[in-house]
């Protein structure tokens, strides 16, 4: 136990180090260092990925396209349940209206929850920040309820849980 955490430190000394120079910065390859909990027989519990912050981006992106693509029916309704929203959104389900799953959510009728159609336009920007990325972009924005189109800048942020980007 106190290796892993002697590593760790070590780990974290020499990326402080070897990141101190902006010239130095541009050319540091990044990795992910993740710890995990559960070790099976005496394997190390460190396993170190490399980091694309481009192709992270990318897939926040898609995912954020491809979740407002989903339509208004009991299928887009199971899929957005189950492929696009956090935890976070599926706990506040079940508190606020007693949703445990996919089907009940489906059978709930939500059309609240998909009262706007939303369509990327223009992406300004994706920073992220953690598991969170924010993606700043031009919409156009369909109000089914009110039948109007309107345009918006808006900023989504989605959360990257289960090795996906789900919405916060």
């Amino acid at each position: 136990m106190l290796f892993k955490y002697t590593l760790l430190i070590s780990l974290l000394i020499l990326s402080f180090i070897s990141c101190s120079g902006n010239d130095k910065e541009k050319n540091t390859k990044r990795v992910e260092i993740i710890l995990k909990d559960d070790i099976e027989d005496d394997k190390e519990n460190i396993e170190i990925k490399d980091y694309n912050e481009d192709n992270l981006k990318k897939l926040a992106l898609s995912s954020l396209k491809e979740f407002y693509a989903l339509p208004y029916d009991a299928e887009g309704v199971r899929i957005a349940y189950e492929k696009f929203y956090s935890t976070n959104y599926k706990e506040i389900l079940r508190k606020t209206r007693n949703i445990k799953n996919a089907e009940e959510y489906v059978q709930s009728d939500p059309s609240l929850d998909f009262e706007f159609e939303t369509k990327i336009d223009k992406v300004y920007d994706i920073k992220l920040d953690g598991k969170k990325a924010y993606i700043d972009v031009d919409s156009s924005v369909y109000d089914r309820v009110e039948d109007t189109t309107s345009k918006a800048r808006q900023t989504f942020v989605m959360s990257y849980e289960d090795n996906k980007w789900v919405v916060l």
